[in-house]
């Protein structure tokens, strides 16, 4: 979520933006992750859409936080809704504004974000609230998202669990990315609950390789202290396996949360 002072046109910026020291989502890595990342939302959205069919079917308006590079987005305008895509990095948002560019698009940080309505459903996908390593911030997360969302709507999002993390965050990959590689580390700090994930690309320029790095650090929640945020929060909320999508494991590397908000 790089915060920089320059903004490319058609992207409101909300009110409530916080400065923050993370340089991630540079311009380098937005190109990679447009092009190569797996498209989480596409694999979640039957789930997702089924979800929305039961619990609120008159759903029209819809606020996807931590858009990215707007693939949700794209999905929900060929569905007819009205989409808006939150995020802080003006690179995703870039090509948010190229992949769905029927969306209304804001600039803004999920923790205090003021977009000026309400919102039939919230979505905030692929472990992006993991990014919040302080509960405070997680807490003040749910709060800003509860307010956008109209009685009786839904907020959709899923987070990696402590133990997802401790289980699956000991690796590294190395990939291709037009003629260049891409290699991931990542590792774990039981003790703090942080995950470190540090991408080096070396993407190929003529004959020579330009390098870029970034660091991205992520809390592994337990089950527990995310459902006292969302009781405290005011929402109700069932959570799933990310996986199978059925009741959670005791080792669930991955959470889905399906929030309701209470009156």
């Amino acid at each position: 979520m790089l915060i920089l002072r320059c903004l490319p046109p058609m992207i409101w910026e909300a009110p409530g933006m916080e400065r923050t020291r993370m340089s991630i989502y540079g311009k380098d890595f937005a190109a990679v992750y447009n092009d190569t990342w797996p498209n989480f939302s596409a694999k979640l959205w039957p789930f997702i859409a089924e979800m929305v069919r039961q619990r609120v079917p008159e759903a029209r308006n819809w606020l996807d936080l931590c858009c990215g590079t707007g693939r949700l987005l794209e999905i929900l305008a060929r569905e007819g809704y009205s989409a808006t895509g939150l995020d802080a990095s003006p690179h995703m948002l870039r090509y948010a504004r190229r992949n769905a560019p029927g969306a209304r698009l804001v600039r803004g940080d999920v923790r205090s974000f003021k977009v000026g309505k309400e919102f039939d459903v919230i979505t905030c996908l692929f472990d992006s609230l993991n990014y919040l390593t302080r509960k405070r911030d997680l807490a003040r997360a749910f709060h800003a998202a509860r307010r956008h969302l109209r009685e009786g709507g839904l907020f959709l999002f899923d987070l990696n669990t402590f133990e997802g993390l401790q289980d699956r965050w000991n690796r590294a990959s190395v990939g291709r990315y037009r003629g260049g590689l891409i290699v991931v580390e990542t590792s774990f700090d039981a003790k703090r609950a942080r995950g470190r994930c540090h991408i080096t690309g070396f993407l190929r320029e003529g004959r020579f390789y330009r390098k870029f790095e970034e660091e991205h650090i992520q809390r592994g929640y337990r089950s527990e202290e995310v459902d006292d945020l969302l009781t405290q929060s005011g929402l109700a909320f069932r959570n799933y396996d990310g996986r199978s999508l059925s009741k959670p494991r005791k080792r669930s590397d991955r959470l889905v949360y399906v929030c309701l908000r209470r009156p």
